[in-house]
């Protein structure tokens, strides 16, 4: 959805902090950890260590932003007067914690956490004391928000949550690719599917949502990675909105709202990899291939100066076995066999595979067997759940020594 921008007015009289409210230790602590990824990121300016409570009748609500996220936790309140102030968020997480040394934790949650601004100054009550924080910078330069619209899809956010976890892994880490580090979402009316690559694995699965458009966005993982987990509603909501040229993501739960900037950039087609047509299947017990993953990368980090040096997979026409690397002779090396259940061709089958991201990949498989979808062993190959193809995680051959 496109929608135009519009910044709300500011004299060139500096506002104050105001207002007071009061709410459980318990929430704030939690509300704060949300806050922490835009408060505790980057650090140019110093109102990015800034969260913006805003008073209302029986609510506060808890902003901090930094260009490229916004997080706000709403909470219940007592004793509020309305107003809007910017409290210190890394001295306001420290004063909490610090007030409720050598008590115990049930004492703590009963704890209440009250905030007036005698003279505009923020002042922390906590057990008996008070503290004040620093007031040294005004309410009005806290960044305006962007003016995102209401979320229009709903997903359940245990299997969004499952979803972002199993993607993340595979999305690159480094910084030549900036849209590589992203994971590319593709909302749908009914559907939402979500892609990561780094170029040496990929990982996508698809999921049911509600919703009444179409949207493609490049959503920041770690950043998705990090936040989503502080949502606790059984839904989520998701929008898109593209703001002055901007595309925005926000993710919604009953009380907690953030807002993403997205990665600009065309994502690479994968499609071609994904929907490659098997020359044969090869299915064996997760427990059993994990443990055989686990033995080849230990093996091969014991004789080898490198721990990501490839193991080997071969395939007969009923097992698969996972061999170390070595830096001798690779005929002379043998490891056990797996026994699997193979379809399609039946001749032996050799490719190497980075172990670490092997692992990897079996880790966020979940059913009891897990089937490996071959075709040419310098062709990447699929791994999925047995029987459930919503999920697939794909590994780049790696060439194997002469």
């Amino acid at each position: 959805m496109t929608t135009t921008a519009t910044r709300r007015q500011t004299s060139d009289e500096k506002t104050p902090s105001t207002g007071a409210f009061t709410v459980a230790h318990s929430d704030l602590v939690d509300a704060l950890k949300t806050l922490a990824l835009p408060a505790t990121g980057r650090k140019q300016l110093p109102v990015f260590s800034r969260a913006l409570a805003t008073v209302r009748p029986g609510q506060v609500e808890l902003t901090t932003f930094d260009f490229d996220v916004a997080a706000t936790v709403t909470l219940p309140a007592t004793g509020t007067t309305t107003g809007r102030m910017l409290l210190d968020h890394p001295s306001l997480t420290k004063v909490l914690s610090a007030a409720v040394k050598g008590t115990t934790k049930a004492i703590a949650d009963r704890l209440d956490v009250t905030v007036t601004t005698p003279d505009h100054t923020p002042v922390v009550h906590i057990g008996g004391y008070s503290l004040p924080l620093d007031d040294t910078i005004a309410v009005d330069t806290f960044p305006h928000l962007p003016l995102t619209t209401a979320p229009t899809y709903v997903a359940a956010r245990e299997i969004f949550s499952t979803l972002v976890e199993r993607v993340t892994p595979a999305a690159d880490r480094g910084i030549t690719l900036p849209i590589l580090t992203g994971i590319n979402t593709v909302l749908d009316k009914g559907s939402m599917t979500l892609t990561a690559t780094d170029r040496y694995r990929l990982a996508s699965g698809t999921i049911p949502v509600n919703g009444t458009t179409t949207e493609k966005v490049l959503i920041p993982a770690s950043v998705l990675a990090k936040l989503l987990p502080r949502l606790t509603s059984a839904q989520v909501r998701l929008g898109v909105d593209v703001i002055a040229g901007t595309t925005w993501f926000t993710l919604a739960d009953d009380t907690t709202t953030v807002q993403i900037r997205t990665l600009d950039g065309e994502y690479p087609t994968v499609s071609s990899i994904l929907e490659q047509t098997p020359t044969r299947t090869v299915t064996v017990p997760r427990s059993q291939l994990l443990q055989a993953a686990t033995r080849a990368a230990s093996l091969t980090a014991a004789v080898t100066t490198s721990k990501n040096s490839p193991v080997t997979l071969t395939v007969t026409s009923d097992a698969l076995t996972l061999a170390p690397a070595t830096h001798g002779d690779p005929t002379k090396v043998t490891a056990p066999a797996l026994q699997a259940t193979v379809t399609g061709e039946t001749d032996v089958w050799t490719t190497g595979a980075n172990p670490a991201f092997l692992l990897a990949a079996i880790a966020t498989l979940t059913a009891d067997e897990v089937t490996l979808h071959l075709t040419d062993p310098s062709r990447p190959m699929v791994l999925t759940d047995a029987g459930d193809i919503d999920y697939r995680h794909v590994l780049m051959p790696v060439r194997l020594a002469s």
